[in-house]
């Protein structure tokens, strides 16, 4: 099973973002499988990027799915990096952390559909 592999560990500053304050990793596929994502500290991120109007049900801050959305956003930031792969490690990594699944791939499925949108 895939598996962070240190904590997350952000400061918010006065634009709305985050930055990391220290490199995290995770591990796609089994811990210690060698294919690795570390993010870098100075990442900055604005976690998930959610309409205000969907905030009541999904929280761009929310501590329990931070991480895979700065994991996310790290992959989305490499321009050769595939997208669908970037969104499937997001959903993997969402339910690692107890997203629950419907909440897990309704976010999987905006970040799919908002993708497709851009395109």
């Amino acid at each position: 099973m895939s598996s962070f592999t240190q904590p997350l560990v952000i400061t918010p500053d006065t634009q709305g973002r985050y930055r990391t304050e220290r490199p995290f990793s995770f591990d796609i596929g089994l811990k210690g499988s060698g294919l690795t994502v570390t993010i870098p500290a100075g990442f900055v991120t604005d976690l998930a990027s959610v309409p205000r109007w969907l905030w009541w049900l999904f929280a761009p801050y929310d501590p329990q799915y931070a991480a895979a959305a700065v994991l996310h956003d790290y992959l989305r930031s490499w321009s050769e990096f595939d997208p669908l792969t970037a969104h499937t490690i997001f959903l993997d990594a969402l339910l690692i952390l107890g997203v629950e699944r419907w909440k897990a791939m309704a976010m999987f499925v905006a970040v799919v559909m908002f993708d497709a949108a851009r395109r």
